[in-house]
């Protein structure tokens, strides 16, 4: 298979090598030895200035602003081997339209000159000297040239029999055009092929890409074989235009195409702003070139072309990225696409760095071998795809076997563990329910009517036992404290905390009642690191130290407590300036924690609301969360009812809010509300 591989890339050089031998016919050269004027008239004069052989590929050189006629005429002599026979002209490829004349008389031209200009660079030429034109001494053959930024005359023009003159034009034709019709051709019937394989299966994209890949290169190849078809062009169509979509603007398409090829055929993610990068490389150079205001400028901006070397990198990144992941799809690639970028380099260091223009295009060359190597690379994956359908399809029974027997082992396992896990479960539940009893034994199933204070509370665990823990401290009718705390986790363990936590905030509420507020909260801490040990749960929480319509008000990382005043129906966060008085969390022995306290005044039917994270934090079908913002707003808005009148208009606005979403989380709601 290598082998044959080889022989494909190299027997064209092989023939083209062959066929560039000088056969032994006699010939009247013509790569040297003509003169040139600039103007009808110093033709029709015969004013001609001789020409260096080596201008012949740069013809516009010689004219002002490289736009205009040239005139080039070179006298010669019949040889005795060529006398009496029919001869012919071959030109080779001139730039861009000529009329050629044997003394005087009219033998040939190619191409469109203005005002309906079309080049024919492309096009090799060959024309029949018809008989009785030439004399037997001295005999002139003049050429009309068009030059609009380019003109030449390439390859090793000459004068011989018919013969010899077209099979040269003809060896010619092959390597610069028809070879470029055949492969233009082939693409499309490839392209085809695959766009109809990529409309079966949709999910291959890479047969997309590759498709339209090969379409568009056949558009980009007319540019080397339209010669071919001169009723497709020439006044039909504009010469500025055509060049700027075909030669021009195409092949700012390809590296886009085949970037995305690549990173479907490797089955690599890219992102949207790189995505949108590579179109940029594609969309300005080509808006750029369509801005030219004529051919002179348009071939100007040959420097455009350095804009497709950033995609290129970008495709062997991706490729030696695949590579380097072990990605055996990404070395094929590599080494199928390695043509086009040896091409491309030559090109742009040829055409734009030594600025030598008469040297062909190879570009269009190494994209063909690259089709070549990727149409292999496609044709092997779909056959190895196919071999791998027709050994499932062999196998299969078998596999269905041996897959049968083992899903039966896996049942019957299966069944054995369906059944310790129904047992566990069950174990599981009367555990959790007696968690549940338990834990709703420690907290008040009633409260007393206090002397001054309206209370109203919601308690809703999101399942089984909760984190939150709420207490009432109280002796007789008086208030003296509110605790409202949250559990870090979910589940026995964290509901086995809340009880713990209970019972030491209680007994540390009662035993410092003396003390400051805030070594309170720092006995209370103090105890729960000592009494859970290692157990990693903390909590979050407030406590409220009230006597009569003082309150004490001590926030351990908890959300916001807010006040809402009677004499003008507005909500204000408790707190001091500076964020003061919401200190660390309690339980956590990694560090020392600072509690301090805030201190206000209460007057007659102003209320406190407190909650859990739940209220909070939980969020609507469209992911917004309820806000702190909007508790304050719907507990502004709550009127001047009693404290659970509050509480359910706030639970109200939180129910409209999340209805539809789950509410993951423990909820308890508290107001506080002074009536003295």
């Amino acid at each position: 298979m290598k082998n044959r591989f080889l022989l494909l890339i190299f027997l064209p050089i092989l023939l083209l090598i062959s066929c560039t031998v000088k056969d032994a016919e006699p010939k009247i050269d013509l790569t040297d030895g003509w003169h040139y004027a600039l103007t009808e008239e110093d033709a029709l004069a015969g004013k001609y200035s001789y020409l260096d052989s080596s201008k012949l590929a740069n013809l516009d050189t010689l004219i002002p602003d490289q736009r205009g006629f040239i005139w080039l005429r070179k006298t010669f002599t019949v040889p005795e081997e060529l006398k009496g026979q029919s001869l012919g002209i071959y030109l080779g490829r001139i730039s861009l339209a000529d009329e050629t004349f044997v003394n005087g008389a009219f033998v040939g031209g190619e191409g469109a000159c203005p005002p309906h200009e079309f080049s024919a660079w492309n096009t090799a030429r060959f024309y029949i000297i018809p008989d009785g034109i030439i004399g037997s001494d001295e005999n002139d053959i003049s050429v009309k040239i068009w030059v609009d930024g380019e003109g030449s005359i390439v390859s090793n023009p000459f004068i011989g029999s018919v013969n010899s003159a077209k099979k040269a034009a003809s060896r010619e034709a092959f390597w610069n055009s028809k070879i470029n019709l055949i492969f233009a051709f082939l693409m499309l019937v490839i392209g085809s092929y695959h766009l109809m394989m990529y409309l079966k299966k949709r999910t291959e994209k890479e047969n997309l890409y590759f498709a339209l890949i090969n379409i568009i290169s056949a558009f980009y190849l007319s540019v080397f074989f339209y010669g071919e078809m001169p009723a497709a062009v020439g006044t039909r169509f504009s010469f500025l235009i055509f060049q700027k979509i075909f030669s021009s603007s195409l092949p700012f398409v390809f590296p886009y195409l085949v970037t995305s090829f690549v990173l479907a055929f490797v089955h690599a993610e890219e992102n949207r702003h790189i995505q949108r990068i590579r179109l940029l490389f594609v969309i300005v150079p080509i808006v750029i070139l369509m801005l030219a205001p004529n051919y002179q400028v348009l071939r100007s901006m040959r420097w455009t072309q350095i804009m497709l070397l950033p995609p290129m990198l970008y495709v062997m990144f991706i490729l030696i990225r695949a590579v380097l992941k072990k990605n055996r799809d990404a070395r094929t690639l590599l080494v199928g696409v390695s043509p086009l970028l040896l091409a491309v380099i030559l090109d742009l260091v040829i055409h734009n760095v030594l600025k030598v223009y008469n040297f062909p295009y190879i570009t269009s060359i190494g994209w063909q071998l690259v089709i070549i190597c990727l149409l292999f690379i496609m044709a092997n994956r779909f056959v190895n795809s196919l071999k791998e359908v027709e050994d499932l399809n062999r196998n299969l029974e078998k596999k269905v076997e041996a897959r049968t027997a083992e899903l039966s082992d896996s049942n019957a396992k299966l069944s054995e563990t369906n059944n310790q896990l129904v047992e566990a479960k069950k174990k599981a539940d009367r555990d959790m329910k007696l968690a549940v009893y338990v834990q709703n034994c420690f907290f008040n199933s009633s409260l007393p009517r206090f002397k001054n204070w309206d209370i109203a509370y919601k308690f809703k665990p999101a399942a089984g036992v909760s984190g939150d823990l709420y207490d009432f401290f109280y002796e007789g009718e008086n208030l003296q404290g509110v605790g409202l705390f949250d559990v870090s986790g979910h589940g026995i363990a964290s509901g086995l905390v809340t009880m713990l936590a209970k019972t030491v905030i209680d007994r540390k509420f009662r035993e410092c009642a003396s003390l400051p507020f805030p070594n309170v909260m720092e006995e209370i801490n103090k105890q729960i690191i000592e009494e859970k040990g290692d157990i990693e749960n903390y909590l979050t929480g407030l406590l409220l130290r009230i006597k009569d319509n003082k309150v004490e008000f001590i926030s351990a990382g908890h959300p916001k407590v807010f006040l809402r005043t009677a004499k003008n129906g507005k909500c204000y966060p408790v707190e001091l300036k500076g964020g003061e008085g919401n200190g660390g969390i309690i339980g956590f022995a990694g560090g020392s924690q600072e509690f301090k306290a805030v201190g206000f005044s209460m007057q007659k039917g102003d209320s406190l609301i407190l909650y859990t994270d739940c209220l909070n934090e939980s969020k609507n079908l469209a992911g917004e969360e309820f806000g702190e913002n909007r508790i304050a707003e719907a507990f502004a808005d709550s009127g001047i009812g009693t404290a659970k009148n509050k509480m359910d208009y706030v639970l109200e606005r939180f129910n409209k809010f999340t209805e539809g979403a789950e509410v993951k989380d423990d909820l308890t709601v508290i107001v506080l509300q002074y009536n003295s």
